[in-house]
C-alpha cells in the first residue's frame, strides 16, 4: 500500500510566501552533517555540534529558506533541534515521517517539497538518500566529530555566490562541480578569476573602461551577468567597487558579513527575551489546548444540563 511508502503529506512545505525574499531553498541533513552522536558505556549518548554550525545557518539564513530533512523520527530529533537551533533559523524541520520508503530503502524525495527544484539544493552525507534528485545534491563525507573540521563553513562562499548571481537553475552549477571538493574547487576558480580581473585592471588603468569583476569568475561558473543581485540602496554600486579593485563576490561578502554581524548583535541584546517570549507563548497555547480538550470531554460525559422545571404554585 502507498500509505507505507509515501511521505505523510503530498506537500511537505506550505506554499511559498511571496513576501519572503529568499528565492532559494537549502535543505540540510542532520546526523553526521550538523551533529555527530556517540554512545559510550561511561557517558551514554553524547551529541556534538559541528564546528561553524551557528555561523553557517545564521549567515546563510539571509539568502536561503533553510529546511532540515532527516531520517530521524520527530520524537527523537525535535528536542535535539530545539537545543541546536533555539532561534529557529531552520524554518521547516522534516522528519522520518516525511521521507519515502522505496525498494527497502529510505529516500528524501524533493518532488514532495512543494518548491521549484531549479532553486533547491540539498546537502547530505549519504548519496542513497538523495538518489531521486542527485542533480540537486551536494554530498559531503560524514562528519565524525573532528573539532578542526571546516567543510561545512567552507561551502559558504559557493552558496553565497549562487545567491549573488541569482542563477536561474542551481542544478547546472552543481553539475560543473560534480566529483570535486566544492570549497577547494570554488577557491581555485575564484583565484583564477581574480588574477584575470587584476590583469584586466592593469591593462585598463589609464582607460575609461573598467573590468566588470564578474566576467572571469562568472565565465568559469557558467553564470549570466544579467541575473546578478545588485547592491541595495546606500551601498556603492558594482562599477564603483570594481574601480576600487573589488570583484562582485567581494561586494557580496562585505554586505553579507555586515548583515551577519548586525544579526549577532540583535541576538546578544535580545536573544534571551526572544526565547522567554516564545516559551511563554508556547505554554499559553498548550494551556488553551488542554482547557479546550477537557471542555470537550466534559461536554461529552456530562451531557447537557437539564432545563429547570417551572415551580408549582
Amino acid at each position: 500500500m502507498s500509505y507505507y511508502q509515501d511521505p505523510e503529506f503530498d506537500k511537505l512545505l506550505p506554499d511559498p510566501d511571496p513576501s519572503f525574499e529568499r528565492p532559494y531553498t537549502l535543505v540540510l541533513s542532520l546526523d553526521d552533517l550538523l551533529i555527530h552522536s556517540e554512545w559510550t558505556r561511561q557517558h551514554g549518548w553524547r551529541i556534538a555540534k559541528r564546528p561553524g554550525f551557528d555561523y553557517f545557518i545564521r549567515y546563510l539564513s539571509q539568502y536561503y529558506e533553510l529546511v532540515l530533512f532527516t531520517t530521524t523520527p520527530f520524537g527523537l530529533g525535535e528536542p535535539v533541534l530545539r537545543k541546536l537551533d533555539p532561534f529557529r533559523f531552520i524554518m521547516w524541520p522534516l522528519w522520518r515521517e516525511a521521507t519515502k520508503f522505496e525498494n527497502g530503502e529510505i529516500v528524501k524525495d524533493l518532488s514532495y517539497l512543494n518548491r521549484d527544484l531549479s532553486k533547491v539544493i540539498i546537502i547530505d552525507t549519504d548519496s542513497k538518500y538523495v538518489r531521486k534528485q542527485p542533480e540537486n545534491a551536494i554530498v559531503l563525507k560524514p562528519w565524525k566529530g573532528d573539532p578542526s573540521d571546516t567543510d561545512l563553513v567552507g561551502l559558504i562562499p559557493f552558496l553565497e555566490y549562487i545567491h549573488t548571481m541569482q542563477y536561474t537553475d542551481v542544478r547546472k552549477i552543481l553539475k560543473s562541480f560534480d566529483g570535486k571538493h566544492i570549497p577547494t574547487e570554488f577557491a581555485r576558480r575564484e583565484a583564477i578569476a581574480r588574477r584575470e580581473f587584476e590583469a584586466q585592471q592593469a591593462v585598463q588603468k589609464h582607460k575609461k573602461h573598467v573590468p566588470s569583476g564578474f566576467g572571469a569568475l562568472g565565465g568559469l561558473l557558467g553564470l549570466d551577468a544579467k541575473h546578478l543581485s545588485m547592491s541595495p540602496e546606500g551601498e556603492i554600486n558594482p562599477s564603483q567597487a570594481f574601480a576600487q579593485g573589488k570583484m562582485l563576490q567581494d561586494i557580496a561578502r562585505e554586505r553579507g558579513q555586515r548583515n551577519y554581524e548586525e544579526l549577532e548583535k540583535q541576538i546578544r541584546e535580545n536573544g534571551e527575551q526572544w526565547l522567554k517570549e516564545e516559551k511563554e507563548a508556547m505554554e499559553k497555547a498548550q494551556k488553551e489546548m488542554m482547557d479546550s480538550m477537557f471542555g470537550s470531554f466534559g461536554g461529552m460525559f456530562m451531557g447537557k444540563k437539564p432545563e429547570e422545571q417551572p415551580k408549582k404554585e
